[in-house]
């Protein structure tokens, strides 16, 4: 054993280390470029935080941590009152502008009516005059009855003028009303939206998460309460090697495993896009240009890119959880 570990010994020189860590390095990426695997993946899916859209107090909570729901299941509910009476007073709002509506319009028949009967009066009354101011008849009557019958056709004419007049500024008066009545229907329409908004619903199928608040916790518009982890897709992010991905496509199978499982359950894949990207680029803030790193590596590490994989065999019995651990491997066409 000595004598071997003398030869061994006296045998190993530096030229030898070189070739033998040559010959690791190139075994290494021989496989790199036939085996696409990767121990650097981990579950991903949307988590979406939890807000409401309008502000108050939190009167109901629906559900719990952890609670497993349905798309548009209700989460919690936020104080209504103020709400229901902001849609309550837009809708009187809106029915009074169509009452209104219907008054003008009424009101404007019954002008044209007059209208009509004064040009009755009007050709009456012409009729008259032209017939008592012919020749014939003009020397039998008086010139006060003649001068009269001339100013009772003059005024039913103004009559008439005022009249039509009227009837202009009524039907703008209709015009307007008819762009209030648009006007009072959105009002109606967003209070109705805002009311409907005080019971925050679920976005997905999914489970409730980090959720610790309680009833008369202030709400404010936008702003987070907690999250929501949606369950009706699942991915992994399987960051690989690029020297890994020289034959992958979109469509290719992959099996995944995850470390909490091991081989006890074993998930299916596929490649769902090929727009892989990472940043290499770094800009002062102050001058804008690009910085360059200047370190001396003897081996630059591959880049890593993000690759997204659907997985396909979701499984109740062995639930998935958003960050947990995961190897990939990827059969390639």
């Amino acid at each position: 054993m000595k004598r071997i570990f003398k030869v061994s010994k006296n045998e190993i020189n530096l030229p030898i280390i070189v070739i033998v860590i040559s010959i690791i390095i190139g075994i290494y990426h021989i496989f790199s470029y036939m085996i696409p695997f990767t121990s650097h993946a981990f579950v991903v899916t949307n988590v979406t935080p939890i807000a409401a859209d309008v502000s108050g107090f939190i009167t109901d909570i629906h559900v719990r941590n952890g609670s497993a729901v349905k798309k548009d299941d209700p989460l919690f509910e936020v104080y209504r009152e103020p709400y229901r009476l902001a849609y309550e007073s837009a809708k009187a709002k809106y029915e009074e502008a169509i009452e209104r509506f219907k008054v003008i319009e009424r009101q404007t028949q019954k002008t044209r009516t007059l209208f009509e009967a004064a040009k009755y009066s009007y050709d009456k009354a012409k009729f008259e005059y032209q017939l008592k101011n012919a020749p014939s008849v003009r020397e039998a009557l008086s010139k006060l009855e003649v001068k009269k019958l001339d100013y009772d056709l003059h005024t039913i004419q103004n009559k008439m003028d005022s009249l039509l007049k009227q009837i202009a500024v009524e039907d703008q008066q209709l015009v307007q009303q008819k762009k209030l009545i648009a006007a009072f229907k959105a009002e109606e329409r967003n209070a109705k939206v805002n009311l409907n908004l005080t019971l925050v619903r679920a976005p997905a199928d999914g489970v409730v998460d980090n959720l610790y608040i309680g009833p008369g916790t202030p709400v404010e518009i936008h702003k987070p309460l907690f999250s929501f982890i949606d369950t009706s897709t699942w991915w992994i992010q399987a960051n690989l090697y690029e020297t890994d991905l020289r034959h992958v496509r979109p469509g290719d199978k992959v099996y995944i495993m995850l470390r909490m499982y091991y081989f006890n359950k074993i998930f299916h894949g596929e490649i769902v896009n090929t727009i892989w990207a990472a940043d290499r680029q770094t800009t002062d803030p102050r001058t804008q240009v690009q910085k360059i790193s200047s370190d001396n590596q003897w081996l630059l590490e591959p880049q890593r890119f993000p690759i997204q994989i659907k997985i396909l065999d979701p499984d109740p019995k062995y639930p998935l959880h958003p960050g947990a651990s995961a190897y990939v491997y990827i059969k390639t066409r």
